[in-house]
């Protein structure tokens, strides 16, 4: 029995035409590491060697406390509580340029969670970080039809609830501290 095949979530952003192609910019969460990390195992099939990690970037295809999609606020939380328990790893938000026809929708709105396979993520990802010419992407997705991304709204909304408790606890934590900024330009 083969591995289960996950895709990526990735969140949509702005549109812009890039050499005559309409692409969505998207956000990806990764858990990075700049500094080495010593102690780690990685694990397949038939190993699990002790390695040390130099400069990761492990993309996350879901939460780390549970299952294959982020269902709640409390899924989104588990990523930036499993970077602060792990000395060395943080949580970035990067992106990628994905083709606009990929979604399969008229108009593509800002905010919205979508899943992308690991093979198509890839060739966005090497497009990003310039490992093939836009050409190059042209050609290989002038080859693949019917490409569809799944929408999300079970992410879609989660993501969103977890943006909203975000500003408000930026709110709140400047409220409660308004004083002590106040009276530092008082002084």
């Amino acid at each position: 029995m083969g591995q289960k095949k996950l895709s990526i979530p990735i969140i949509t952003d702005v549109d812009r035409n890039i050499d005559g192609v309409e692409m969505i910019r998207c956000s990806y969460y990764s858990v990075q590491s700049d500094s080495p990390i010593p102690n780690w195992s990685i694990s397949t099939v038939n190993n699990n060697s002790s390695i040390l990690l130099l400069n990761i970037e492990a993309i996350l295809l879901g939460p780390t406390n549970k299952g294959d999609e982020f269902d709640s606020v409390e899924d989104i939380d588990s990523m930036y509580i499993f970077a602060e328990q792990n000395q060395g790893l943080f949580v970035d938000i990067n992106d990628i340029w994905v083709p606009f026809h990929w979604f399969g929708v008229e108009k593509v709105e800002q905010g919205l969670v979508y899943r992308i396979s690991q093979e198509k993520f890839s060739l966005c990802w090497k497009l990003r970080h310039d490992y093939i010419s836009f050409d190059e992407f042209n050609t290989e997705i002038a080859y693949q039809e019917d490409i569809k991304l799944r929408f999300s709204q079970k992410e879609t909304n989660a993501f969103n609830d977890w943006t909203k408790a975000q500003i408000f606890r930026s709110r709140e934590i400047y409220q409660e501290s308004r004083g002590d900024y106040l009276q530092k330009f008082k002084e």
